[in-house]
């Protein structure tokens, strides 16, 4: 395995330092690694002064280990990640799955240290923003968010912005419609400028209609939570446990367990486990090896009927139109 340590950032004085820890060299505005490490398509650029966007388009050929260790901490980065193959997370030695089927969607403060793992084989598309919080704050405030809660938001003595999610239908199709632009073409530039804008907009606008929480989380309570999630996904075709177990379990009062736990996912524990159970019913599904009923069986719903009025209003569709569909 290959580990790599860089930084990242709006100001692109990284590119060139990040470019020789994985042997290759910057040309324009893609960065030329061996072949031997990965194939595809690494491509930054500055969009402006508050806003830079890092595509990444490859095939790994090796298991990397990327170390990001910012320098500068006046930007968030906020990461779409439609990766097939296994990509992990791991803050403080506790890994969450990240990637087209997983977490696809993360913003994290760029003074928390992250490491991404990549294992060979995995085909990997990503497109990374980096955004000065000056500019989140502004726009926040513009959506009428009020000042005292803005200099809490982005005070890092007072609070840490991390944020785990699934990216929205409209993130999909802003980005499946950008994957149709070819690289080094007249308009590219343009067409990849637009894409993050639009993404850009439909986050923040995401991020509107929910509660904004307040609270400074350290490592542990990162990294409790991550653990308490990951064991909620291992469970998944179980039963809820209950927020009282999951609390002790992480050592917390509940109301702590509770706030931190949503502030991390934008989910409830409970929420969370139900999506995650929602999420695997589909690809059972998609499968077709299996019925509504048996799915019904397999992940615990009460019952088939249980399980049709739950998928039609996550999804939009009954289980029936969605194998239709496929």
């Amino acid at each position: 395995m290959i580990e790599i340590t860089h930084p990242f950032g709006v100001e692109t004085d990284w590119v060139e330092k990040m470019a020789v820890e994985m042997g290759g060299y910057v040309e324009g505005n893609y960065t030329i690694v061996p072949d031997e490490l990965h194939t595809g398509t690494r491509y930054t650029l500055a969009i402006n002064e508050d806003i830079t966007v890092l595509l990444a388009d490859v095939t790994y050929h090796q298991d990397v280990l990327f170390r990001l260790r910012n320098d500068k901490t006046d930007f968030a980065g906020i990461y779409f990640n439609l990766t097939e193959g296994e990509s992990i997370h791991i803050m403080d030695e506790v890994s969450r799955s990240v990637g087209r089927w997983n977490y696809n969607l993360a913003i994290i403060d760029a003074h928390l240290d992250l490491d991404y793992l990549v294992k060979a084989g995995s085909k990997s598309y990503n497109i990374s923003i980096f955004v000065k919080k000056r500019m989140l704050r502004e726009y926040l405030a513009k959506m009428g968010i009020l000042n005292k809660v803005l200099d809490t938001i982005f005070d890092e003595a007072q609070n840490t912005i991390i944020h785990y999610d699934h990216m929205s239908g409209a993130s999909w199709h802003i980005i499946n419609e950008f994957r149709k632009s070819i690289p080094g073409s007249v308009a590219y530039d343009l067409f990849l400028s637009a894409t993050v804008y639009n993404l850009l907009s439909d986050y923040l606008e995401h991020l509107m209609k929910r509660e904004i929480l307040i609270g400074k989380l350290s490592g542990v309570d990162v990294s409790l939570i991550m653990a308490s999630q990951a064991s909620l996904t291992k469970n998944v075709t179980g039963v809820f446990p209950g927020i009282a177990s999951l609390a002790a379990q992480a050592c917390m009062s509940e109301t702590k367990y509770k706030m931190l736990y949503k502030k991390i996912t934008g989910f409830s524990p409970n929420a969370f486990f139900l999506n995650n159970k929602l999420e695997l019913s589909r690809e059972l599904l998609a499968s077709g090896h299996y019925t509504v009923g048996e799915i019904s069986d397999k992940l615990n719903f009460t019952n088939p009927s249980h399980l049709t009025e739950l998928f039609k209003n996550h999804f939009g569709v009954l289980p029936k139109d969605y194998v239709n569909l496929l």
